[in-house]
């Protein structure tokens, strides 16, 4: 799983000397490694890990907004290399023409209830989507 792959590539860094990525890395794998011990033993799955690295990429484009307004380019080329690292191991997203045929089937199987066809529609997705972007495809296929 990507907690492992994580782990190799931070050994890899430290070996070729790069502190700043053996940082991201470790605390990436502290991260999925923190979500492990709230599950209960043996349900960190794949779909978990990409979840909690979605977290974290949020976290950072949040932080880089702040410190952009706050004119700390020091710390916005910080988080910008952090937000690359991430990105790494994100699977590539579903496109709008993608999801918007998935929630198309999902209506048509289970009707139009917003809560029902959300929850199909994630299930379905699950780690290849952003959440808001699936609601507001959603809101607009039931409208």
């Amino acid at each position: 799983m990507w907690r492992e792959q994580i782990k190799k590539e931070a050994t890899e860094a430290l070996k070729s000397g790069d502190k700043k990525r053996v940082e991201v890395l470790r605390f990436l794998v502290s991260l999925i490694d923190k979500r492990g011990l709230q599950l209960p033993p043996d349900a960190l799955t794949e779909a978990e890990e990409i979840n909690v690295l979605r977290k974290e990429l949020r976290n950072k484009e949040e932080a880089r907004e702040m410190f952009l307004k706050a004119g700390r380019e020091d710390l916005v080329k910080e988080q910008d290399y952090e937000i690359e690292v991430v990105k790494t191991y994100l699977p590539k997203e579903l496109d709008e023409a993608e999801l918007k045929k998935i929630v198309e089937e999902v209506v048509t199987e289970k009707g139009k209830v917003f809560g029902v066809v959300m929850g199909e529609t994630m299930k379905r997705v699950a780690g290849k989507a952003n959440g808001e972007l699936v609601s507001k495809i959603v809101k607009e296929a039931l409208s």
